[in-house]
């Protein structure tokens, strides 16, 4: 889940799966805990409060409900900020998560190799990684990687599918305005689904090709000092259900997520109207 920071810079997911009903009982907390760490899923979900105060189009929800800006702008942070967002994951995980899958990826993400992978994400994942990758995008302009290597990197960025977590998490946040304005102007909703659902298909051609573009070069840069062998065994890894496991994972609590985030934000808004 790291891999989700490294290749957003405005972040950032969002839409439902549904995971195995036999494996219900979920992990351990120990397991959970450990899983949340060594996949960066704690540093995902950290970001979700920024992530939903900066992109949800607060314009347009003051002029679908008739709020007030200053009123809706508190609401929303505290909203944000009110979710226990790692008690909320560790819940997932040890309540409804496929638990024979993530124990296949805890185990993998344990070996050298997993761990190795981990340092690396969590490198490409600091401050300076955004500029680091733009001088790296350059130098690969000058002298470009084999043919294999690309052909690798492609294969391993499509396995971690960020590109459309991302994308999904985007048009979660995009869509939320009108979870929130079905529960608080329900006379609203209607034609603000017809205008959402018509600037949605307008951008999401483009974001898919943009985001395809980005993740690819993300994967050159975050990879950038793994072996060929070693990014073929990590797409393995990733094409495996463990591994489908790994990244679904991160969706299922952003959704989790964002349902409480609206939740909470019509209860903090109709509270204040009392």
């Amino acid at each position: 889940m790291q891999r989700f920071l490294v290749f957003s810079t405005f972040f950032l997911m969002l839409f439902a799966f549904s995971l195995s009903s036999s494996a219900a009982k979920g992990l351990s907390e120990s397991q959970a805990q450990t899983f949340m760490h060594d996949s960066g899923l704690d540093t995902l979900i950290e970001s979700m409060p920024e992530t939903m105060e900066q992109q949800l189009n607060l314009q347009r929800l003051l002029e679908t409900n008739q709020l007030k800006f200053d009123e809706v702008e508190t609401a929303i942070s505290q909203a944000a900020q009110s979710i226990k967002n790692r008690d909320l994951a560790l819940k997932y995980l040890t309540t409804q998560a496929d638990a024979e899958s993530l124990q296949g990826a805890i185990e993998f993400l344990a070996t050298t190799l997993g761990q190795r992978i981990a340092v690396e994400e969590r490198a490409a994942s600091s401050a300076d990684a955004q500029l680091e990758m733009q001088a790296y995008a350059m130098q690969m302009a000058q002298t470009p990687p084999s043919s294999e290597r690309i052909k690798l990197v492609q294969n391993l960025a499509g396995a971690l599918n960020s590109d459309q977590v991302i994308l999904t998490m985007m048009k979660g946040v995009f869509y939320s305005l009108l979870d929130i304005t079905e529960a608080l102007t329900p006379d609203m909703a209607a034609t603000l689904k017809a205008g959402l659902d018509e600037e949605w298909n307008k951008i999401e051609p483009m974001l898919n090709e943009q985001f395809g573009q980005y993740m690819i070069m993300g994967a050159h840069y975050s990879y950038r000092n793994l072996a060929d062998a070693d990014l073929k065994s990590y797409t393995d890894f990733l094409n495996t259900p463990s591994g489908q496991a790994y990244w679904k994972t991160g969706i299922e609590i952003i959704n989790l997520y964002m349902q409480g985030f609206v939740k909470e934000l019509v209860g903090i808004i109709k509270e204040s109207k009392k």
